[in-house]
């Protein structure tokens, strides 16, 4: 497989599990403004400006207290940064945008339907604004959004041949998601600590932004305990967006690729220590020390970012013997 074709699926499905990310996240954010008091509200919007690494166009807003009406007008903005803002690379439709344009450089390797479905979502985000959505439940467009990024994700599913570059949509795929994952936990126990009183729907919408209430309810019923949801989303290896599956399936989509040089043996150690790191060290931490928990998630994050690097070295931007 061509290296820019290798490079041009990794980064397609980077950039569809970044957009995915952001609709549950704003998604999650407007239930939360329904029905929780303006501080609980700002420091949602917090944790995921540090979640994303982003500031806010003009700095951060610090709302009066018991203020809605500023609360409202707070919301409007951020919201707008993050999903249409031209200037924010991450925001969800600069995602759309860089996803379609990988895509369409690769429409030899990807099928029609796949291809088609990006194009859809794509279109229907091109000429939205803010304006557009605000007064018509702005949470039911990330939804709807979402639901389109599933829709691509299943018929990439059902149609891509099982070859190189099905996985090298893994690898962009997980790589992503383990790394916003780490970050967004992360920002998540700095602002709400695991032995903070009143913090329990917090935690609650950590695990739905993160796809695992329906499976942390099934194995722990009513335990609601902060520290066991930090462990299940870490370490659970059968749960889809733990950071120990994604591991996983990085392991498996470089083991599935690789071949010879030294870089891309690489890479798989280095994958292979992080998801070791998980198995045989993370249990060994103190689990009501959140310092020492934020530690290991901002190692996960920088080895991911090493890993990201050993990844482009080692099948992107190789040297070419006896190049001219």
């Amino acid at each position: 497989m061509l290296s820019r074709t290798a490079e041009g699926l990794y980064w397609m499905a980077r950039y569809l599990e970044r957009a995915q990310n952001g609709c549950r996240l704003l998604a999650e954010q407007f239930i939360i403004i329904e029905d929780r008091p303006v501080e609980q509200i700002d420091q949602s919007w917090r944790r995921l400006y540090i979640a994303a690494g982003r500031t806010p166009l003009g700095g951060h807003l610090d709302p009066p207290p018991d203020d809605e009406d500023f609360m409202l007008a707070d919301a409007y903005t951020l919201a707008d940064d993050l999903t249409f803002e031209p200037t924010n690379p991450n925001a969800i439709r600069n995602c759309f945008a860089s996803a379609r344009e990988s895509a369409r450089q690769v429409r030899n390797i990807i099928p029609d339907k796949m291809w088609s479905a990006l194009n859809l979502a794509y279109f229907d985000l091109r000429d939205v604004e803010i304006e557009n959505i605000w007064n018509d439940q702005p949470g039911s467009f990330y939804e709807r959004t979402e639901g389109a990024i599933r829709t691509i994700s299943g018929v990439a599913e059902g149609t891509i041949y099982r070859d190189e570059g099905w996985h090298f949509l893994q690898l962009g795929r997980f790589v992503e998601r383990v790394q916003s994952t780490a970050a967004l936990m992360d920002a998540h126990i700095a602002l709400f600590p695991t032995d903070a009183p009143d913090c329990e729907a917090d935690w609650l919408s950590l695990l739905w932004i993160s796809e695992a209430h329906f499976a942390y309810r099934r194995l722990y019923s009513l335990e609601r305990s902060p520290s066991r949801m930090v462990d299940f989303l870490v370490t659970d290896p059968s749960l889809s967006h733990s950071i120990r599956h994604g591991l996983g399936r990085i392991v498996d989509a470089l083991d599935a690729v690789a071949v010879g040089p030294a870089l891309k043996i690489e890479a798989e150690r280095r994958a292979g220590r992080m998801a070791a790191s998980i198995d045989l060290d993370w249990p060994d931490r103190d689990r009501d020390d959140d310092d020492a928990t934020r530690a290991a998630l901002r190692e996960i994050g920088e080895s991911c970012r090493l890993l990201h690097e050993d990844i482009a070295a080692a099948y992107f931007n190789y040297e070419v013997k006896d190049a001219p």
